[in-house]
């Protein structure tokens, strides 16, 4: 398994110190599939760094309906940046299958940024990720048809089928489970 030194240097380069600093923050957590992380309309405080498994976040619709926002896939680092910092609602996390998720404090990371000049750099690498995430997201959704998105989620996560349930997945893509059947047909079938 990975470790949290291990993700972390995919990003930036930490003193030993920092590092150690950096990781007391942490406490790891195993998860079940289906466990909830955090429910919808709480407030949210933690940062998780996911180190196995699947999770998701979920709006709910002005209708009740769940719509899965974002998959993320291990190795990734997640919360709700909003819900933290101005004490808001949090969209819903839960774990798509078991789950091996450090949790820390994300007001404590902060403040570790504030004292650890190469903690603020990681930090803005995070974002800077999560930016260009955001930013890739919007562009897919407006200009890629159901199917083209389809493909591009699978060439991102290729085994997400036997990760997680296909309404998930449609959920994600914008499409109901029955376009996402026939997408899967059609491209499954040449």
């Amino acid at each position: 398994m990975q470790t949290i030194k291990g993700f972390v240097s995919k990003y930036h380069t930490l003193s030993s110190t920092s590092l150690k600093e950096f990781e007391d923050l942490f406490t790891e957590k195993h998860y079940k599939k289906n466990d909830v992380l955090y429910r919808n309309g709480e407030t949210s405080s933690k940062l998780f760094i996911m180190l196995e498994g699947v999770a998701r976040s979920i709006v709910i619709d002005k209708n009740g309906k769940e719509r899965t926002r974002t998959i993320f896939k291990a190795p990734a680092i997640f919360s709700s940046l909003v819900s933290s910092m101005y004490a808001g609602p949090s969209v819903e996390f839960n774990c798509l299958t078991e789950a091996t998720i450090f949790e820390g404090s994300l007001s404590r990371f902060i403040e570790l940024t504030e004292r650890r000049h190469d903690v603020s750099i990681l930090y803005t690498k995070f974002l800077e990720e999560a930016f260009v995430y955001m930013q890739e997201k919007a562009t897919i959704l407006s200009t890629l048809d159901a199917t083209k998105r389809y493909l591009h989620l699978k060439k991102q996560i290729p085994d997400i089928e036997k990760l997680i349930q296909l309404n998930h997945i449609a959920s994600y893509l914008s499409i109901t489970s029955i376009q996402l059947s026939r997408i899967r047909k059609k491209v499954y079938s040449k």
